[in-house]
């Protein structure tokens, strides 16, 4: 049975796998925020965050496993106030205010 036409004829555009790396996002609508958060500039080596691979803004750490965050990947504790990465917290969205309780604290809610 032979293939199927296209319906299109060429007025389609071609559909092309294009690879985007590094290179090509440092040049797009984002570059500059992009070049800032990924590459240091100014030579000298950056901690990246553990959870989003970002540069990080300060020194926050997480309190249970002790890797670096970012401020968008910090959760503050419900319980006891301490810094907590993503896989050292656990989020309840089930109230009105999300809520996150460190490993420590947890253990005694469950």
């Amino acid at each position: 049975m032979p293939k199927r036409g296209c319906p299109f004829a060429d007025a389609a555009p071609l559909q092309l796998k294009v690879r985007v790396g590094p290179k090509e996002l440092s040049r797009g609508a984002c570059a500059e925020r992009y070049s800032r958060e990924i590459f240091d500039l100014s030579g000298a080596a950056s901690i990246a965050c553990s959870s989003c691979v970002r540069a990080v803004d300060g020194k926050a750490v997480c309190g249970q496993c002790e890797r670096a965050l970012c401020r968008r990947c910090m959760h503050t504790c419900w319980g006891c106030g301490a810094v907590a990465c993503a896989l050292c917290s656990l989020v309840d969205c089930s109230d009105v205010c999300e809520k996150a309780l460190c490993a420590s604290c947890a253990m005694f809610e469950a």
